[in-house]
């Protein structure tokens, strides 16, 4: 977690497009956009029961969790050496690519 900026990506039910946002490192700024993004899907149509974020933090990153939790935010944090890369090639390391889904086999 950058101390000035942060890159949020989400998969929202109802969108065509997978929403792709920095912000400034502002916890408030974050609860306002998932909010935004959960009434955006729920004008789609789309029934929202539940929001849940994960991230990749260090030790720092917990209170963000602690924090988003007492405002009924599903959060997970993820300790970046946890997270499997192919060694096969070198990989580039950038918020940007990690954001990207996942292939499934």
């Amino acid at each position: 977690m950058s101390q000035t900026k942060w890159l949020i990506a989400a998969t929202v039910p109802g969108f065509e497009r997978s929403p792709l946002k920095k912000l400034d490192a502002d916890p408030d700024s974050v609860l306002r956009l998932l909010r935004r993004w959960r009434s955006e899907a729920i004008q789609a149509g789309r029934e929202v029961r539940r929001i849940v974020v994960a991230y990749e933090a260090g030790r720092d990153g917990f209170w963000l969790a602690r924090w988003l939790q007492a405002r009924a935010v599903e959060a997970y944090v993820i300790h970046p050496s946890s997270v499997a890369v192919s060694r096969e090639h070198r990989r580039a390391k950038t918020d940007r690519l990690d954001t990207l889904p996942c292939e499934r086999p």
